[in-house]
């Protein structure tokens, strides 16, 4: 078993732009990376990309990103959430 981290913010970036395939959701982040003129928001694309990056594509499948604003008890700012990934017995 791996964890991967993302923090509130990444995974809020990662759910508006999720997509059937991590290709798409990645192509979609890179697209907001470009036309984004806020640095900040560059700056959390840019992490969250390069950590979806790491994934395969049923690790990304089998991970259920929701934004901070739709949970019941929302994170501080800046907090860590942990996102497990359980591999697949062989």
């Amino acid at each position: 078993m791996s964890i991967m981290i993302f923090t509130t913010e990444e995974t809020n970036i990662i759910a508006i732009y999720k997509a059937d395939t991590l290709a798409a959701t990645l192509a979609g982040i890179d697209e907001a990376i470009t036309d984004s003129l806020d640095e900040d928001i560059i700056t959390i694309a840019e992490s969250a990309s390069r950590k979806l990056s790491t994934l395969s594509e049923p690790e990304f499948a089998a991970i259920i990103f929701t934004p901070a604003d739709e949970t019941d008890s929302e994170p501080d700012e800046g907090e860590a959430s942990a996102q497990v990934i359980q591999e697949s017995p062989e």
